[in-house]
């Protein structure tokens, strides 16, 4: 038997998408809110045809207005190529759409009023998503490109901030320089009210970082070595860990004898297996 759930996620539709639909049954601007919507999801199931072909586990898509969010249980241990390619497939949806939608013209399949505001409607939508604003798809390559250069924990960090800032200077201009409309300021501050969440929820984005990790390991055959002071605590240790690498840790101390390079496993057993929170590195070193 062949089920929709095998070939398609679960679609989670977000409360401010429902206001926006009855707001725009309410004003008679329903064509207008179908066009996003259907864009929006074209552009979500580029992500999740990409995701699927790379064998992620996909939870299901969140939809909002002007965007959605594909959840999956990677927690950011795949490869950065891969989950760039998988965040581009998205952007590369809004191409297509401009190919099907100049084919339509071209053979006047729709009336030139309901092409006119798609094409404006996909243009908007693409160059919306590509902002270095989280969880859009411009931040979440913003934090792929920081994640190559620092750890996990401070990459993450960083493009938050650099969200909060951004959408900030976007509030205040769009206020200034802008006639007041009620969908952008409810857009910026839903967009602000995420960037909130995820900063509040930041020590746990980098615990699921560092459990999944101890979990299923990591297939990579770049090392990086961590370079340590024997009291450093473990969590300071494991806030050093990057994407993409295996780390080995080296306890600086004189006072050790022929010190060790620690492979970064023993360290996610004392934290994860033995719930050692407090233990430093030195004692993890006298252990092995």
């Amino acid at each position: 038997m062949i089920t929709l759930s095998k070939y398609f996620p679960p679609i989670h539709i977000h409360p401010i998408l429902w206001f926006f639909i009855g707001l725009a049954v309410i004003t008679g601007t329903f064509m207008e809110v179908f066009l996003i919507f259907l864009i929006v999801v074209i552009h979500e199931f580029g992500h999740y045809t990409a995701a699927r072909i790379f064998k992620w586990r996909i939870r299901g898509i969140n939809l909002w207005v002007f965007g959605g969010v594909m959840e999956t249980d990677e927690h950011g241990n795949r490869p950065i190529k891969q989950e760039m390619i998988i965040v581009l497939a998205g952007p590369v949806q809004h191409v297509l759409i401009h190919i099907i939608l100049l084919a339509c013209s071209t053979y006047a399949l729709l009336p030139s009023s309901v092409l006119e505001l798609a094409f404006q409607y996909n243009a908007t939508i693409l160059l919306f998503n590509l902002l270095p604003v989280w969880p859009l798809d411009g931040g979440k390559l913003l934090m792929l490109i920081l994640s190559a250069v620092f750890p996990y924990r401070k990459a993450h960090g960083y493009t938050i901030v650099s969200s909060i800032f951004f959408c900030v200077a976007a509030f205040t201009a769009s206020l200034l320089l802008f006639p007041f409309t009620l969908s952008t300021v409810l857009l910026l501050t839903f967009i602000l009210w995420e960037n909130r969440l995820e900063w509040k929820q930041r020590y746990y984005v980098f615990l699921r970082f560092l459990l999944q990790r101890y979990r299923d390991g990591l297939d990579s055959k770049k090392t990086q070595v961590i370079t340590v002071d024997s009291d450093a605590t473990i969590i300071k240790v494991l806030s050093a860990f990057k994407r993409n690498y295996r780390h080995h840790i080296y306890i600086k101390d004189e006072n050790i004898l022929n010190p060790q390079k620690i492979d970064e496993r023993a360290y996610l057993q004392a934290y994860f297996g033995l719930k050692q929170y407090r233990i430093t590195a030195k004692e993890i070193a006298e252990y092995e």
